[in-house]
């Protein structure tokens, strides 16, 4: 049985996200600090102040899903739709 494990899951996703809001053309940067969770910092390159730190964390409401966050703490979606997720990041930064 092939198992991937939570921190291996967190990375692969967003990576992905990051390919994805890469491809719809904002600056996207997977950051993976030491002491703390990796997490996407995602940028309009038309309007740089319009930026966001994008985390992942399992949901509170079953705590065994993956879902990305906003910084302020608002759930996007389920980790596993990065399609997804890149749109809804793209509403709130705005579309190039």
């Amino acid at each position: 049985m092939d198992t991937e494990t939570t921190g291996a899951a967190i990375a692969r996703y967003l990576q992905e996200l990051r390919n994805r809001l890469d491809e719809a053309g904002f600056t996207a940067v997977v950051e993976t600090p030491l002491d703390a969770v990796p997490y996407v910092r995602v940028g309009n390159r038309h309007a740089p102040v319009l930026s966001e730190t994008i985390r992942i964390d399992h949901y509170r409401v079953d705590g065994d899903t993956l879902w990305f966050f906003y910084s302020w703490g608002d759930p996007i979606c389920a980790a596993r739709e990065t399609d997804r997720a890149a749109r809804e990041i793209r509403n709130v930064l705005g579309n190039r």
